[in-house]
């Protein structure tokens, strides 16, 4: 256990970020007895989980589905504080390639290069866990394009940057429920018991000696114990400096996950735009150009789509008329020019110029093994490591997140 509040400290325990790894710390703390303090740069909770509006409709920006719904902690969380979610058992789409849909039998072949797509990862990943997604997949297939595409929205890096590691040791099971009110809203809502000092940016971590000085804009707080929760995208930036620099073991870890991009983009449009039934979940490919576009979700007048990799850092750089007419002109060739008209309001996320976040979310480089369970490991009993990054079994998650915030006060001697 975390020792008794001394004089010299202000704090047994602090929290350093309160997304949802810092709420999950935060609440364990707390069930545990011990006196702590979340500090968090921004003026809102939630980190990656992020609920906005379009016309009245809730739009998640950041983390919107419950991945592996069966194990995840905040779909009991949603029940107990009354948000609704989806239970989606069959994920259905219909296939929009170079201007025109796709028969069944077309779907049913991509469909099967897809799921030859993750065995050839795990097979690699029995012989070489250290290999790049890429050397495992065909890459010369016509469906080869928009399959990389889904490797970058799961990964948020392209298949070159991520280790085969990564989609073999996570938890899958397929199933994903999207959350009415927003998942980032959930995770917000959930934070509301926790002791969370906000716009308190963290500039600098002295650990030399205990206590541990924490350095903000606000002056200097005093702890025994520090649990660091912001992504590696602020790790290696440099924004948060340690003295004395984190070891060379705890740098290669940081460095071995960076974040990639990925960002969302949504259309409120007019009821009836579409037409009276429009296909819930399409794939779309124009030449080089990938999405995947859910109509209507909830029954609301939205659509959205999302990128990842490369091509989302290039896209968020052109700016938010970029991302529209990106969008926008996916839709005008599936429906018609017709759409444009019922076309409203736009928003589109921007998380790799965030720079409290810097990127979406990690993936470990090809090269490298195990570096997940390296990041959490604590320095010097000192300070502690939780975050989406530190997770094996469910990175790139709210709930993997959440779980390792969790875990890691259980560390604490």
């Amino acid at each position: 256990m975390v020792p008794k509040m001394k004089k010299s400290i202000d704090y047994p325990l602090v929290v350093i970020g309160a997304g949802a790894a810092g709420i999950g710390a935060s609440i364990k703390a707390g069930e545990s007895g011990i006196p702590h303090i979340v500090l968090e740069a921004s003026h809102r909770a939630g980190g990656r989980g992020l609920t906005e509006y379009v016309d009245g409709i809730p739009v998640d920006l950041g983390c919107h589905w419950m991945h592996c719904a069966s194990r995840n902690p905040y779909v009991q969380i949603a029940d107990a504080l009354g948000f609704d979610y989806s239970r989606i058992e069959n994920y259905e789409y219909e296939m929009f390639f170079d201007g025109s849909w796709l028969f069944q039998d077309e779907w049913q072949e991509f469909k099967r290069f897809r799921e030859d797509s993750f065995r050839r990862v795990e097979n690699l990943y029995t012989v070489d866990p250290s290999a790049s997604v890429f050397d495992a997949l065909d890459n010369d297939s016509k469906w080869t394009g928009h399959m990389h595409y889904w490797w970058s929205l799961l990964h948020s890096n392209d298949v070159d940057q991520i280790s085969v590691q990564d989609p073999c040791e996570f938890d899958e099971t397929d199933e994903d429920w999207p959350v009415r009110q927003g998942y980032g809203a959930l995770i917000e809502k959930q934070s509301e018991t926790c002791p969370i000092q906000f716009n308190t940016e963290v500039r600098a971590i002295d650990y030399t000696h205990s206590p541990v000085r924490i350095e903000t804009g606000g002056g200097v707080i005093r702890a025994d114990k520090v649990i660091v929760t912001v992504s590696t995208g602020v790790l290696s930036s440099g924004r948060i400096h340690f003295r004395p620099a984190l070891p060379c073991w705890k740098r290669e870890s940081i460095e071995a996950l960076p974040l990639g991009n990925s960002n969302y983009q949504f259309f409120s449009f007019e009821p009836g735009t579409f037409g009276p039934d429009p296909p819930e979940n399409i794939h779309y490919q124009q030449e080089d150009v990938s999405m995947a576009i859910r109509m209507r979700p909830f029954g609301t007048n939205c659509v959205f789509t999302s990128t990842g990799g490369r091509f989302a850092w290039w896209l968020e750089k052109q700016g938010v008329s970029a991302s529209r007419a990106y969008l926008e002109e996916a839709l005008v060739r599936i429906f018609g020019t017709s759409i444009r008209q019922g076309l409203r309001e736009f928003k589109v996320s921007a998380w790799g110029y965030d720079p409290l976040i810097c990127g979406a979310y990690s993936s470990q480089k090809p090269g490298y093994r195990d570096m997940r369970k390296q990041l959490a490991k604590p320095v010097n009993e000192a300070l502690y490591f939780a975050g989406e990054a530190t997770s094996v079994q469910y990175m790139n998650t709210a709930h993997g997140a959440y779980l390792s915030g969790r875990h890691s006060v259980e560390l604490i001697p």
